[in-house]
């Protein structure tokens, strides 16, 4: 009987914590850091749709150049608790999480798949700093 109980309390505070936190995409990824594999391109996300939703540095020949969703014309379009849609240059792109250090970002239509591991801030800071463009 204890065990049973046990596990009734502890089934009720993993539920409890699962409902405290996050409620939309931006605001579970808000100021997280992110880059591909290859460090092609580093990610922020930010939880304001109606402005920066996200920024990127995009590494071009060993130096960072910095674009944001509106320097590009990127548009938001939906958000849930695990996904971002937006539209950018004729294609909508939709951002998944996959778990908390991974992010899924696919063309709706198909065909293209990128992946982003979740990156702390010293290791978004060490990148950038090994490729300032002057």
């Amino acid at each position: 009987m204890k065990k049973i109980f046990l596990f009734i309390i502890v089934l009720i505070i993993s539920c409890s914590e699962d409902n405290k936190g996050c409620e939309t995409f931006l605001d579970c990824l808000n100021g997280t850091y992110w880059s591909s594999e290859d460090n092609a391109s580093i990610w922020r996300f930010f939880n304001d749709k109606n402005g920066v939703y996200l920024d990127v540095h995009v590494n071009q020949g060993g130096c960072y150049i910095y674009e944001d969703n509106n320097m590009v014309g990127a548009s938001f379009k939906f958000q849930t608790k695990k996904n971002l849609s937006e539209d950018y240059a004729g294609s909508n792109w939709l951002y998944t999480i996959v778990n908390d250090s991974l992010i899924e970002k696919t063309m709706s239509a198909g065909g293209n798949t990128y992946y982003f591991i979740k990156r702390d801030k010293t290791y978004f800071n060490e990148i950038l700093d090994l490729g300032t463009c002057n």
